[in-house]
């Protein structure tokens, strides 16, 4: 059986499968309709969502199967152990989905889980977006002659996209700051492969790397529920001085071509400037409704990995 609790153990021609398995899937919806008809699948939330509640929701019910929200705060995951929650909802539905604040719990749930287990986010990885991201990119050419530039902090999405890009073969830089040890998205693997990779570059000099961007993609500095939490306000002031120069701009990419990407949520005037969200090269709105057909080419794979489809 197969999990995604990140991407390091999908095969390019697995990654690649589930790409096309979504284009399919977006240019023809009525034909998956009845795909996972009497299928279920359990959405745990740990974290806030809209849009990897509304895509997998929503993917569910267009390929025929149900969706069912789980909000861990109001269930019985507050009172016991993960591993019984999970295995009495294992023995109910098809196949899992969690979005969870500790990649801990995450692995906690796939070694209880007697069905497939996806990764809906967690503080290290992010791969349903990072599945997303590059489809959203071959959109628009091909992928191997593309150059993505991520400008802002090293995190769970950049950590997935990281890896991605290493397996395909995309151009990938980093324009960050150092990440330190301390930070609850740091990955040894991911450090390593950004440091081996000939695909992957690492810079703090973000006006430099945009220079021969084709994509330049950022994201939310600060955790979304640690933005407007008073106890994080030090560490939110701190963080926003040390960030503010990786800031999405018309300076940052004045006269530029790229397309601008956003994985949302949005904090206005922060990690991107309203003018840009809403600028023509803006590709942030195509990249969220993504989300959906990715997701719908990811629901194929499991279950067809699971025997369940063919």
């Amino acid at each position: 059986m197969r999990h995604l609790p990140n991407l390091k153990d999908f095969s390019a021609e697995e990654i690649k499968a589930v790409l096309q398995k979504a284009v399919e899937m977006k240019a023809n919806p009525k034909e998956f309709s009845n795909l996972l008809e009497g299928e279920s699948m359990a959405m745990i939330f740990q974290k806030t969502s809209t849009r990897t509640r509304v895509s997998f929701e929503v993917a569910m019910t267009e390929l025929g199967g149900h969706g069912i929200y789980i909000d861990w705060s109001t269930s019985n995951f507050v009172l016991s152990g993960i591993e019984y929650e999970t295995e009495y909802l294992s023995r109910n539905v098809s196949s899992i989905m969690a979005r969870l604040l500790h990649h801990s719990d995450l692995e906690k749930i796939i070694s209880s889980s007697k069905v497939p287990v996806i990764n809906g986010c967690c503080e290290r990885y992010h791969p349903c977006q990072a599945l997303t991201d590059i489809l959203t990119m071959s959109e628009f050419g091909d992928l191997n002659s593309m150059h993505l530039v991520y400008v802002g902090v090293q995190n769970n999405v950049s950590n997935s996209l990281t890896i991605i890009c290493g397996k395909l073969g995309i151009r990938l830089t980093l324009a960050t700051p150092i990440l330190e040890k301390k930070e609850e998205s740091f990955e040894r693997e991911v450090q390593e492969l950004i440091k081996e990779s000939k695909h992957i570059h690492h810079t703090t000099d973000a006006k430099e790397a945009v220079k021969t961007a084709d994509f330049v993609y950022t994201d939310t500095w600060i955790d979304m529920q640690y933005f407007n939490d008073p106890a994080h306000a030090d560490e939110k002031s701190t963080r926003l001085d040390l960030m503010m120069p990786y800031q999405i701009n018309s300076d940052l990419i004045n006269g530029r071509s790229c397309k601008i990407m956003h994985d949302m949520p949005i904090h206005n005037g922060y990690e991107i400037t309203p003018e840009m969200v809403r600028d023509p090269r803006s590709i942030i709105f195509q990249q969220s409704e993504n989300r959906l057909h990715a997701q719908k080419g990811l629901l194929w794979w499991i279950y067809k990995e699971t025997g369940i489809i063919s």
